[in-house]
């Protein structure tokens, strides 16, 4: 019976999204400079706001409000570097009549062009910014955010553009599973309200500079509201061992109540697809194996981490009908592993690997501020080394402590429920005096 039962919920999972007749679409994500530069977020270590669209069952032990930030993130910096020199070169021949010195530049920006093998990818995202409120607190919390993401990308003829502006709403809670002396089972979920502006088009670079082109009046920009909600499950230990597992954008739906277009439809439906992710995270202090260390050892503190995203993708890409899915990408590139090392609590050294791509960076705790800052590879191919790009990332953001909650909800574990009947007492006088 078990095992039927098993295959009929591996069976929905796995065909439901091939019978859908929506748009898929990106998930609703507000990635950090922090986790950016320790390969990606970590579903078992995720103690912080942002619990809430990571792993909402981390809830359970973050006390943290977050206000102003600051957290730009630009694409091919280098390459936007060299290209306004060298553009700034060229005006000043220009201006000066040095045609030696104008052939030169150009010389030198045809090389830059060239040493991407065509292959160019360029933008920028600006997160939380202007909207940037969250608060959290032992079981429950809430947040809104907003992400503006601008990238266009060329690969030898073909041009691609994918803009979108969200503001995400995500409530949050969470409760005990099983808490014994060392060993704890929390779960959480995540209700995750919506606005969602997007672009995404290809075309041919030579149609677009082609005089009969009809490339504007195609360009689809739909304006939709939606919902959608998380599960997660997050298993710690005392000895610093932690597990972590997500079921992300269950239903997810995003409905278009207008087309910025007038010749395209102001209805519609998009959807982003579910996914099951597992995470592994190992966080340790030297100062708890060795009582005698001296102050700076006995404040250094490690922390591995190691996530398999999109699980699902692993068996979703053998299927014929999934070819054209938005998450057919290598499975590879759903791996993600990171090492933390941390002084203090307040300098912290981060390098890991995400989307097969290196990713290294630092940041600073100052009490209530935070600056982080990471330098990392992001893939926007769909195969390892189709189309890798470097990222830069800073964030500046205020972060202080929220005040600590004993929720009805969080004061027993479910297992320590069923077990006693004092509880339901308890929460039956409350619900008397409440009413």
């Amino acid at each position: 019976m078990k095992r039927t039962a098993i295959c009929l919920v591996l069976f929905v999972m796995l065909v439901l999204p091939v019978f859908s007749q929506n748009t898929a679409m990106p998930p609703l994500a507000i990635p950090t400079a922090a986790s950016s530069g320790f390969g990606g977020s970590h579903i078992a270590f995720t103690d912080n706001v942002f619990a809430l669209l990571v792993n909402p069952a981390a809830l359970m032990r973050v006390q943290q409000r977050s206000f102003v930030t600051f957290a730009p993130s630009i694409m091919n910096p280098q390459f936007l570097i060299n290209s306004t020199r060298y553009t700034l070169d060229v005006f000043s021949s220009l201006s000066d009549d040095g045609l030696d010195e104008l052939g030169e530049t150009m010389g030198k920006l045809s090389d830059e062009l060239g040493s991407m093998d065509g292959k160019i990818a360029l933008g920028l995202e600006l997160r939380e910014l202007p909207l940037s409120f969250a608060w959290v607190a032992n079981g429950f919390g809430f947040g809104i955010w907003n992400r503006t993401f601008v990238n266009a990308n060329l690969q030898g003829i073909w041009v691609s553009a994918d803009v979108y502006e969200d503001i995400i709403v995500p409530v949050g809670f969470a409760f005990k599973i099983l808490q014994l002396d060392n060993h704890t089972i929390d779960a959480g979920i995540s209700l995750k309200p919506f606005f969602r502006g997007i672009i995404s088009e290809q075309e041919i670079a030579t149609d677009l500079i082609d005089d009969d082109s009809d490339f504007t009046d195609r360009i689809n920009v739909p304006l939709m509201t939606g919902f959608g909600f998380d599960l997660g499950l997050l298993y710690r230990s005392n000895t610093g061992f932690s597990a972590g597992l997500t079921f992300t954008d269950i239903f997810t739906r995003g409905n278009v109540f207008r087309n910025l277009n007038p010749n395209l439809s102001n209805s519609g439906t998009y959807y982003i697809p579910f996914a099951i992710n597992m995470g592994l995270a190992y966080n340790f202090r030297i100062g708890n194996f060795m009582e005698d260390a001296n102050p700076i050892l006995n404040s250094l503190g490690f922390t591995v981490a190691f996530d398999w995203r999109n699980m699902l993708n692993a068996f979703q890409q053998f299927l014929p009908s999934m070819q054209e899915n938005y998450l057919n990408r290598n499975t590879f590139l759903d791996i993600g592993v990171g090492l933390q090392v941390s002084l203090f609590d307040m300098f912290k050294f981060r390098v890991g690997m995400n989307d097969m791509l290196p990713a290294v960076g630092i940041g600073f705790n100052l009490g209530s501020v935070e600056i982080d800052l990471a330098y990392y590879g992001k893939e926007f191919g769909r195969e390892p080394g189709l189309l890798p790009t470097a990222m830069v990332d800073i964030s500046i953001s205020f972060r202080p402590q929220a005040k600590e909650r004993d929720w009805l909800w969080t004061r027993r574990s479910v297992v320590g429920l069923i077990a006693g009947g004092e509880m339901v007492s308890e929460i039956v006088e409350e619900m008397d005096s409440d009413f």
